[in-house]
């Protein structure tokens, strides 16, 4: 990476955060989630408005994929902390409901995306039709994940009961609607089938490697949480009846 490049990412980041946080807080004032202005933000440095001179201006292309690798690790690490601060124990009781959520938007989008599909093929007929209602019934069923988190958080309500099952029923929702969306680019051949099978092992280690190691880590860390607090009191008596002597 030149010095160059380097000054220009560095130029890019800050551009997009102080728009951004300008847009974030006027969307506030608006009564609106601070993620709805960051949005604005986005399409307003991209190649929508004015064919993309802006864009071209402030992300030279040669520095656009370490900015876009940037923005990627960013997403995930946020999501990473969104699942890490998520209580399962809010979600005694209501597995049910968030089951009947996840499934009852997922059916609603997709029959609605493929009714839209329909239409559009008549309009405009582009290829293999079963393909293209399929695709977009399958791409209007999958959740902006990160969106609803970050709508969640700026409200306060992550740690509630509402706002676990929000969280809840859009991953699981997710999930099925990434798998809907991999199964149809199948049959559609836009993707090998042996790419979408290696979501199976992905998934063993997951669950079966993983999570148990988080969990360990994470007891590990509160345990020796709560052997510093207690040990902090006796440090403290201790230090007083020496002084005192």
């Amino acid at each position: 990476m030149t010095t160059h490049q380097t000054a220009m990412i560095m130029m890019g980041l800050a551009v997009v955060l102080a728009l951004a946080h300008v847009l974030g807080r006027l969307a506030r004032r608006c009564g609106q989630p601070a993620v709805l202005g960051e949005i604005l933000a986005g399409i307003l440095l991209g190649p929508t408005l004015f064919h993309g001179a802006l864009s071209d201006a402030v992300f030279p292309t040669d520095v656009r994929p370490m900015l876009s690798t940037l923005g990627n690790l960013g997403v995930a690490l946020f999501m990473f902390l969104v699942g890490l601060e998520l209580d399962h124990r809010l979600l005694r009781g209501n597995k049910r409901a968030a089951v009947g959520v996840s499934v009852g938007s997922i059916v609603c989008s997709f029959g609605l995306g493929a009714v839209l599909a329909v239409w559009l093929w008549n309009a405009h007929p582009v290829g293999d039709r079963l393909g293209f209602v399929l695709f977009l019934g399958a791409a209007m069923s999958i959740t902006a994940f990160p969106v609803l988190a970050r709508i969640l958080t700026d409200r306060g309500i992550q740690h509630t009961r509402v706002g676990a099952l929000a969280m809840a029923s859009a991953a699981a929702g997710d999930v099925v609607a990434w798998l809907l969306l991999a199964a149809v680019l199948t049959f559609t051949g836009s993707q090998s089938s042996w790419q979408v099978l290696l979501v199976l092992p992905y998934a063993v280690a997951m669950v079966a490697v993983v999570r148990p190691l988080l969990g360990r880590y994470l007891t590990a860390r509160e345990q020796r949480a709560e052997d510093e607090v207690q040990s902090e009191p006796l440090a403290q008596r201790a230090g007083d009846e020496q002084q005192h002597r």
